[in-house]
């Protein structure tokens, strides 16, 4: 294995405070990077073409997977990427995991806007606002790639989609579903252009989702949990849909309710184009 001369083992080095620092969405959005920890997760951003900046390792904590993936990485970059081998506690100490498993890359932040989107005639988008659990937005970028919709986008302010833990729970898939923040006029704006219908999700909508036709182009838009949309929302939309609920609790979780959304989209396209 290619090995460098950069070796940190303390824990004051500066470059181990400023990854601490990288933690914080403000210093992240400054630098206009992203942390990626996870191999998987890593696998996957490498595979996309994601700019990295820096690739930090500890021989230690690599198992047979970690150590293929640094093999390949270090083929790949190995000219312009600083490669940058840590001692286990400094490892520990600006990891995101609680057990670390020996790799942390320092990447761009590769930004979008709704322009940038390429989406076909039977576009399936998913819009959020108001969601703010990391987890809950990268289960519903990993839902989004597992259905094939060709986009999620986020009313800004919103959730960061570049925290770690939002890449996380995506299992790289933020890196193979555009992820777009937009202001809320703006993204009215664009699917009222793109004739993309408008379908928001409300506890009060007479209409349940297997009854509403969800072919041709459709963006599904969700909000809070607690709050749900807000009246504008539900007066833009094309139409409004529910999730029959059977028991006391009068809502699903979130991710939940973009995964039985955009699969039964999913279905009634097969079942349109005779699959």
């Amino acid at each position: 294995m290619m090995d460098t001369e950069s070796h940190i083992t303390s824990l004051q080095n500066p470059q181990v405070k400023n990854l601490v620092k990288l933690r914080g969405r403000q210093h992240r959005d400054a630098l206009r990077v992203q942390i990626i920890e996870e191999p998987l997760v890593i696998r996957r951003a490498y595979e996309s073409g994601c700019r990295m900046q820096a690739i930090y390792y500890c021989l230690e904590q690599l198992d047979e997977a970690g150590t293929e993936l640094l093999h390949d990485l270090q083929g790949e970059h190995a000219a312009d990427v600083a490669f940058v081998r840590l001692h286990p506690r400094v490892m520990a100490r600006v990891s995101y995991r609680t057990r670390p498993a020996g790799l942390l890359v320092v990447a761009q932040q590769h930004r979008r806007s709704l322009v940038d989107l390429v989406i076909p005639d039977e576009a399936l988008l998913v819009v959020l606002d108001g969601v703010e659990k990391p987890g809950n937005l990268g289960a519903m970028v990993r839902t989004a790639d597992g259905a094939g919709a060709h986009g999620v986008i986020l009313c800004t302010p919103g959730p960061d989609p570049f925290n770690p833990n939002v890449l996380r729970a995506s299992r790289g898939a933020c890196f193979t579903v555009p992820v777009i923040e937009a202001e809320k006029g703006e993204i009215w704006a664009y699917l009222r252009q793109m004739s993309i219908r408008c379908i928001a999700t409300s506890p009060a909508a007479e209409t349940e989702y297997t009854d509403c036709d969800l072919t041709g182009a459709v963006a599904f838009v969700l909000g809070a949990e607690d709050q749900g949309l807000d009246e504008n929302w539900l007066q833009h939309a094309d139409k409004a849909v529910r999730i029959p609920m059977s028991g006391r609790i009068d809502s699903l979780n979130v991710a939940t309710t973009a995964a039985l959304l955009l699969y039964e989209a999913v279905r009634q396209r097969r079942v349109a184009g005779g699959r």
